[in-house]
């Protein structure tokens, strides 16, 4: 069908009318973006949008355990089979970086933000920087697939080459968009941008799936013989992206398909999904789907649901293979979009995911060790948080190697250095103050 007979089909007579109503290249455009979108799916989505909420009071909600990883007996063994995993080029690295850092006053990709470090070094750097020091380890460079969005692409790719990859092999480095679909009217009726274009919005980190597989990454990933993929969110300044301890955790799981890490929320306040079972299988509820009394309830001083999902997860690449296939239920959000209020926004959860996998385990970790993420422009999870976040790390690391630091400072210690506090002692803390430790 054409896009005329696409909008006749479903109704869509208002656009229809627009559509007829445009100048030749106008109308080009916009029946290329018709024609990308499935409007069977925006048709059942809208219906479905007027439904109840997908949280049920019948539905049975336990917490999920997530021992903490650190006092594990299993950690050296783990750690040692994570290294062997990415020596034999089995592992790679998928990040999420579709976002903008327009919350923080930053017009540009997320990831290009740089948060007050001494070293000025931007999100991708820091994840690069680690990624340059384990391929050291390794002895061989380790894939790394970024999904970017239409809104990013072009500005990320430019963010890389003007650093020269960060020294990593472009080779081995893959960026692709994440997929789109259309914004609607509270009507259901599809959005218009000033240019006479659809409205098109991301679908979701739960798309990341079905665009890894689109974009031929997914296939390239194969070719390489990956067999383990380490996913992550681009806006947190402590990830240890391609973790050996947590790769090496899930290989030891046997025939378990996915690992999240978890870490224990901040307060009942703290605007995070919570890893739950829900009718006895994985989930996440988010925040705002979270009945009050449930996010509220304490054993002592203790939450009750405490295990906050951050983001950082390990697949299996057959697990990765089967969701590429496997549908995700939609999650509608009403915000304003072109000026309109209310407006329908259709997006997948990465996290759903885990319910249609035969094996899950959780993998606790330490919010200060692991977990600051940049979203807002002051308080919690702010660069300041982020940036003071790092350096308390960092300066740790100083403390247990036995460097002779000043107890006033915080510092940045540069990821080529040193991964997770190993290889440091006050020779080298001498030698490198200045050079690759920065003092603030």
């Amino acid at each position: 069908m054409n896009a005329k007979e696409i909008l006749q089909k479903y109704k869509q007579d208002e656009l229809l009318e627009k559509l007829e109503s445009l100048t030749e290249n106008e109308r080009e455009l916009l029946e290329k973006d018709i024609l990308s979108q499935d409007f069977e799916l925006l048709n059942f989505l809208y219906n479905e949008s007027k439904k109840e909420p997908v949280f049920s009071e019948s539905d049975d909600i336990r917490p999920i355990q997530f021992p903490h990883s650190e006092n594990d007996l299993r950690r050296e063994m783990w750690q040692a089979t994570g290294m062997h995993l990415l020596k034999q080029g089995y592992a790679a690295a998928f990040t999420l970086a579709g976002g903008q850092g327009s919350r923080l006053g930053f017009e540009g990709p997320k990831g290009a933000y740089e948060f007050g470090l001494p070293s000025k070094r931007s999100l991708f750097a820091l994840q690069a920087e680690r990624l340059l020091r384990l391929s050291a380890e390794a002895e061989r460079p380790i894939p790394w697939c970024i999904m970017t969005s239409p809104l990013n692409h072009k500005e990320t790719i430019n963010h890389f080459e003007e650093h020269s990859y960060f020294g990593l092999n472009r080779n081995f480095v893959r960026f692709f968009p994440q997929g789109t679909i259309a914004a609607l009217h509270p009507n259901g009726s599809p959005i218009l941008t000033k240019e006479n274009r659809l409205a098109l919005v991301p679908d979701g980190n739960g798309g990341c799936f079905r665009a890894l597989a689109q974009s031929g990454c997914l296939a390239w990933l194969v070719e390489q013989g990956i067999r383990y993929v380490f996913l992550n969110n681009i806006d947190n300044a402590l990830v240890r992206i391609c973790d050996p301890v947590f790769l090496g955790a899930l290989a030891a799981q046997g025939n378990c398909e996915a690992m999240a890490k978890v870490v224990a929320k901040r307060d009942a306040a703290e605007k995070v999904g919570i890893f739950v079972y829900k009718n006895k299988k994985p989930a996440v509820i988010e925040y705002t789907d979270m009945p009050e009394d449930l996010r509220e309830l304490k054993n002592g001083d203790d939450l009750v649901f405490d295990g906050a999902n951050i983001g950082i997860y390990a697949f299996k690449i057959e697990a990765l293979r089967k969701m590429q296939k496997t549908p995700l239920p939609w999650h509608t959000a009403k915000k304003t979009i072109e000026n309109i209020p209310q407006a329908l926004k259709f997006e997948q959860f990465l996290f759903d995911a885990f319910q249609s996998l035969n094996s899950f385990a959780t993998f606790g970790a330490y919010r200060d060790d692991e977990f600051s993420p940049i979203k807002n422009a002051e308080g919690n999870d702010s660069p300041k948080m982020a940036r003071e976040m790092l350096g308390k790390l960092h300066k740790s690391w100083l403390i247990q190697a036995g460097a002779q630091i000043n107890s006033d400072k915080l510092y940045e210690i540069s990821p080529t250095l040193s991964y997770a506090g190993e290889g440091l002692s006050d020779e080298i803390f001498k030698r490198e103050l200045g050079k690759n430790i920065l003092e603030f």
